[in-house]
């Protein structure tokens, strides 16, 4: 699953070129699942990917029962700045994440400790493919990742920045619902 507002031009990139370049890969390496594409403001060319095996949500209220279901999230930013509240949002519900190197950025993860990293379309079809078939390491990321939010992120940590990110995501329109 991918989660964003669009209105947020990284989003619309990032999805584009992994449906383009790493969805391909992950589904020739026989992944049969569906790719989840949520978040506020869909732009046309979102909205056209929509197909069997990719579901374009738009926005999404509650949260939890968006992430409640899935097996892990993606982070495939090719640019932008600062801390990602998709990463957040995913390590704050105990869904690992595979995330690029610059949707990394400004959240001090560790690879292969609380998230997987990857930039090479390949690398990230490989990291998303295992992630989601290998209980053990899903467990080992959703432990680690559960408590790296709480721990840097949640509200109990004081730390304000975050609580700024989730105001951010909770105030999407529900015009795209």
């Amino acid at each position: 699953m991918f989660i964003g507002g669009f209105s947020h031009q990284p989003n619309v990139d990032a999805v584009l070129s992994f449906v383009r370049e790493v969805w391909p890969r992950i589904q020739a390496r026989g992944f049969e699942d569906r790719f989840i594409v949520a978040g506020s403001n869909v732009p046309s060319e979102i909205a056209a990917l929509a197909s069997d095996k990719i579901k374009v949500r738009g926005y999404v209220a509650d949260l939890a029962s968006l992430f409640n279901p899935i097996r892990l999230s993606i982070a495939p930013l090719r640019y932008g700045a600062g801390a990602k509240g998709k990463i957040v949002s995913s390590l704050s519900y105990g869904v690992p994440v595979v995330a690029s190197s610059i949707a990394a950025e400004g959240m001090q993860p560790r690879h292969k400790k609380n998230i997987l990293v990857a930039d090479d379309p390949d690398v990230m079809a490989d990291q998303i493919v295992r992630l989601y078939g290998d209980a053990g390491l899903w467990l080992q990321l959703s432990l680690n990742g559960f408590e790296a939010f709480h721990t840097k992120f949640s509200e109990a940590s004081g730390t304000a920045k975050v609580l700024a990110i989730f105001d951010g995501l909770m105030s999407g329109s529900q015009a795209d619902a």
